[in-house]
């Protein structure tokens, strides 16, 4: 599986549709969509690949807040919440440097 596969498996079609309050198939391909988008972002901010992984629950909810804040709320006072949240906690992981460098193997 190729890295950019493994990363947009972070977060299941089936995690996204219950953070956003959905019980149906209809709009999965909206949820990828933003996914995709939330992950690229990350990445473009500065924070390694290899460290987008399921384990980490801060990539996991800064996933979902972005997921959240760009899926069709009607109060933008929420949707605004949400993609605050997307942003401190990608600011917080691009300033540090157990999101941006690799690990350093013992050789």
């Amino acid at each position: 599986m190729s890295e950019e596969n493994e990363t947009n498996e972070v977060v299941t079609i089936e995690e996204l549709r219950k953070c956003v309050g959905l019980t149906i198939s209809e709009f999965d391909e909206d949820l990828k969509s933003l996914r995709n988008a939330a992950i690229k972002k990350i990445k473009l901010s500065g924070i390694v690949a290899s460290k987008i992984k399921k384990e980490d629950s801060l990539i996991i909810e800064t996933i979902k807040a972005y997921v959240r804040g760009n899926y069709r709320y009607t109060k933008q006072d929420i949707a605004t919440k949400f993609l605050a949240v997307f942003e401190e906690n990608k600011n917080f992981m691009r300033s540090t440097q157990e999101y941006t460098q690799e690990n350093k193997q013992n050789g």
